[in-house]
């Protein structure tokens, strides 16, 4: 057990150095390309035709907040993008209405905004491919914001700069949480390296495993041939009500193309406040992760050739450190026990250290001294976050606490 527990630490910590590594070299590539584009070289490109995209903003929504949609849909709406977008609200089946009526009210004599309310609930999927069916085959880039999102005045301008390149089927940008307490500071932290150190690392490759809900962009071309596919997803003879956002990913990169990580595309969503909420968002998540993991297996690296090394690796890595851990963590509780306390203050030290050096990488690109509070989220994901995992591991085909 001792060289299982070696093992792990061993593994855990490549993983890490290999992440920050492969993410850094994507951060500096980008950071080269967004130079080129503002270039004097290629200026009469981009006046022409480099990034002359159409766009539609699909926002599917379920009694969300009067001021949340409000803030939602005016970020959406003012967007500098100097060519032709509209936005398309879809209204889920809400019993409440006051935030929807205050959006007609609101931007009653805004052209590029349209309006459509389901007479009953149907889920969040079914929301959105009646925007998928409504834009049809009229704009190049189909962008899915959640409800609750805010957008940076810029996030359409950047977040389809990826398509340029024809091989990019998906694209998602820099989502960061809304701070109102100290979970939601960890949380937005968490974020942060979710986005530029796992999703970055992947978007090297064109391999990013999930465009992430709060902003999405995707090729129409491909949405118009996956719609049906994607609101018709079971597991186990059960209809799939959340994982959406990871399904739609792997329905693009089962396509072929790749799907990139801008990060200069950025918005702010909120999140959970308190860790009843925050635990059920979680157990949610976890189980989509592993729906998904199944179905990435069976469709798309066992069947397309292609497939990325890293795409494997990160997939396998995703899958067995938990297991590892939790394997870990019940030989150092046990030797803990029947030997001495010095086992689990070992490992204890080892994991803070660990979160130390993932937050250290973000305190250098940010400076932002939240990041040295990392050991407290990583002591929640191994005494909170790994038993939401196990159970949702056990709990895979319920519907329960779906998307809506």
């Amino acid at each position: 057990m001792f060289a299982l527990l070696t093992f792990y630490g061993l593994l855990a910590l490549t993983h890490l150095f290999i992440q920050i590594n492969l993410s850094h070299r994507d951060y500096l590539n980008s950071i080269h390309h967004h130079r080129l584009i503002q270039s004097k070289e290629i200026q009469n490109l981009r006046r022409d035709s480099y990034f002359k995209f159409s766009v539609a903003i699909i926002i599917p929504c379920y009694n969300e907040g009067v001021e949340d949609l409000e803030n939602c849909v005016r970020s959406a709406l003012d967007q500098d993008y100097p060519f032709p977008f509209q936005v398309i609200l879809v209204d889920d089946g809400s019993k409440e209405k006051a935030a929807v009526n205050n959006i007609r009210t609101r931007f009653a004599d805004n052209p590029r905004l349209v309006i459509h309310e389901f007479p009953k609930n149907k889920g969040k999927r079914h929301a959105q491919k009646y925007g998928f069916d409504v834009v049809g085959n009229s704009v190049d880039v189909v962008i899915t914001i959640d409800s609750d999102t805010i957008l940076a005045y810029d996030s359409v301008r950047y977040i389809v700069q990826p398509f340029a390149d024809p091989n990019v089927g998906a694209a998602t940008g820099d989502v960061r949480a809304i701070k109102k307490n100290l979970l939601s500071r960890l949380i937005d932290a968490r974020y942060w390296t979710a986005f530029h150190q796992e999703r970055s690392a992947q978007s090297l490759f064109g391999t990013v495993l999930c465009c992430s809900g709060p902003l999405a962009a995707y090729r129409n071309s491909l949405i118009q041939q996956v719609k049906e596919e994607y609101i018709s997803e079971r597991f186990l003879g059960t209809i799939c009500t959340y994982g959406d956002d990871r399904h739609l990913t792997n329905l693009i990169l089962e396509k072929g193309y790749t799907v990139k990580f801008e990060r200069k595309a950025k918005a702010e969503t909120q999140v959970p406040q308190h860790l009843k909420a925050w635990l059920r968002q979680q157990t949610r998540w976890n189980r989509s992760f592993y729906r998904e993991l199944f179905w990435t297996a069976k469709r798309i690296i066992f069947k397309r050739r292609n497939t990325q090394v890293y795409m494997l690796y990160d997939l396998c890595m995703q899958t067995v450190l938990p297991i590892l851990l939790v394997l870990s963590l019940l030989y150092v509780g046990y030797r803990s026990l029947v030997e001495s306390p010095i086992y689990l203050i070992g490992y204890l030290m080892i994991l803070i250290g660990i979160a130390m050096l993932r937050g250290s990488y973000a305190f250098l690109r940010t400076r932002d001294r939240v990041f040295f509070l990392f050991p407290l989220y990583a002591f929640c994901h191994i005494f909170l976050l790994i038993p939401v995992r196990v159970y949702a591991l056990c709990t895979l085909k319920t519907t329960k606490w779906g998307t809506r």
